[in-house]
């Protein structure tokens, strides 16, 4: 498809994460996972570079604001034990969008093994970057976080695809358990750009 274009803010973007009716029965949204970088646009300079930030702050603050983007929305949908998370991060350029991709997967080089706080609880864990599947035309970076908390596995598989201005993020966690797998984290990211287009359109 089309790469994404447009600038939206915070505030457009979060219009542009899916609904509810995209996830299965027994996930609900977080409110307190809903973030958005608000009405307008920034362009305040990185607070988090890639290229310096240590594993577990980056961990910590992925899905937040702080990447050098011009706006951002992200949330989660919650079951038992497991979750949905959906990032949209929109940079200042294509180029913008495609450092911050090629930064992570820098970043995962050199995070196989670290510790980091969760919730008042302490865990060790290890971050992994492979090539993922096309999406939409747009090649995807498979981001996979791995470890243990609180004597509980976690895992955080997430996809990173960049489409014009925009970097699409989804992600399936398991914690002492297995990641969902439905609806597929492709699914997720070809999804939000779909939707992203239509709303670039309609701004």
């Amino acid at each position: 498809m089309p790469a994404a274009s447009g600038q939206l803010t915070g505030s457009q973007l979060a219009t542009v994460l899916l609904p509810q009716s995209s996830f299965p029965a027994g996930f609900a949204m977080s409110p307190s996972s809903a973030v958005s970088s608000g009405g307008s646009l920034t362009s305040a300079p990185a607070q988090y570079d890639l290229a310096t930030i240590d594993c577990a702050t980056f961990v910590n603050h992925l899905g937040t604001t702080g990447f050098g983007e011009t706006a951002m929305a992200a949330n989660s949908f919650v079951g038992t034990q497991q979750a949905f998370d959906q990032v949209v991060y929109q940079f200042g350029s294509a180029a913008g969008a495609s450092d911050f991709i090629a930064g992570v997967r820098s970043l995962a080089a050199r995070c196989h093994s670290f510790t980091a706080t969760d919730n008042g609880a302490t865990g060790h864990f290890s971050l992994s970057a492979t090539a993922g599947p096309a999406v939409g035309g747009h090649p995807s970076l498979r981001l996979v976080q791995s470890g243990t908390i609180n004597g509980s596995s976690l895992v955080l598989d997430t996809l990173l695809s960049a489409s014009g201005v925009d970097v699409f993020t989804g992600a399936a966690v398991g914690l002492g358990t297995s990641a969902p797998a439905s609806p597929a984290k492709e699914t997720i990211v070809y999804d939000l750009m779909k939707r992203q287009a239509a709303a670039a359109v309609l701004g």
